[in-house]
């Protein structure tokens, strides 16, 4: 069977990906600037693009998921992932407007350009984010329910994850096999209040696991896909690409460090400022 991918209007574009990448990283410096430096955009030269060509600065760096060349750099792999963690929760839960294609080959890392080496030899990662034709603004509500949601399902609030599901437009039949597909864990692990209850091991067990689960709820999970608002759907998509991303560059790490989602919701939620 061969799939054809549909591109939107807009994502063809390129004054609009050029005018998505510059409002990225201006929400950064407005609204993030604790993190701002460490995102970075090409700039785009105006001049030389229109909307059938777009010309941008030239990016040098490593692929989020070449681990070897990141280390080669200096960087640590684990700052990278909690980078990427940091960068599109500011843009999901802030900013309320995010890329939504973060796959391998759209995410570069690099040294910060005015970082120096530790004695050690280590350097701070820079993120370069490409390919701005994808985005997607989250209104106040959405923002909320869905960090509400991911806070539930960090915590094991089963009370929570079902309020904020139904909220999100998953319904009150269909709230769990929602909160699954967005953990790839089964209702028991999800309500599980061990500190690893969402890690993903990747083993065979687990794939063999999650097949099955594909299989048995086929039905609901087409239904569950149906109903939920487009822009939860794009979130489910950026979910899943950055879920990749996380595990590549953590596949040698401990369970606490391979969620680093995990470590700034609670962070957030004992400050004094949460989102």
């Amino acid at each position: 069977m061969k799939f054809v991918k549909v591109y939107p209007r807009q994502e063809l574009d390129f004054l609009v990906e050029a005018k998505n990448s510059e409002k990225c990283l201006e929400n950064f410096r407005k609204l993030s600037p604790h993190i701002a430096g460490y995102v970075y955009a090409p700039k785009v030269h105006w001049n030389l693009s229109t909307s059938k060509l777009l010309t941008m600065e030239f990016m040098d760096g490593a692929h989020v998921n070449d681990v070897k060349t990141i280390q080669k750099l200096g960087i640590q792999p684990n700052e990278v992932a909690t980078l990427v963690s940091q960068a599109f929760a500011e843009m999901m839960f802030r900013h309320g407007f995010v890329h939504c294609d973060p796959h391998a080959a759209n995410l570069i890392v690099r040294p910060l350009p005015s970082g120096k080496r530790t004695i050690l030899g280590k350097r701070k990662p820079q993120l370069v984010l490409l390919d701005h034709g994808l985005y997607k603004e989250l209104d106040f509500t959405t923002r909320f329910n869905y960090a509400a949601l991911w806070k539930a399902l960090i915590f094991s609030d089963a009370n929570g994850i079902k309020e904020n599901s139904v909220r999100l437009g998953a319904g009150e039949d269909l709230y769990a096999l929602f909160a699954a597909i967005l953990t790839m864990k089964p209702w028991n692990r999800i309500i599980d209040p061990s500190v690893d209850h969402l890690v993903i091991k990747g083993d065979d067990m687990e794939r063999s696991e999650r097949q099955m689960y594909a299989s048995q709820f086929f039905p609901q999970i087409s239904e569950l896909l149906r109903r939920l608002p487009r822009v939860i759907l794009l979130m489910l998509k950026t979910n899943d690409c950055l879920r990749s991303v996380n595990s590549c560059l953590l596949r040698h790490f401990s369970s606490s460090e391979k969620f680093p989602l995990r470590q700034l919701l609670r962070q957030r939620s004992c400050s004094e400022n949460p989102y």
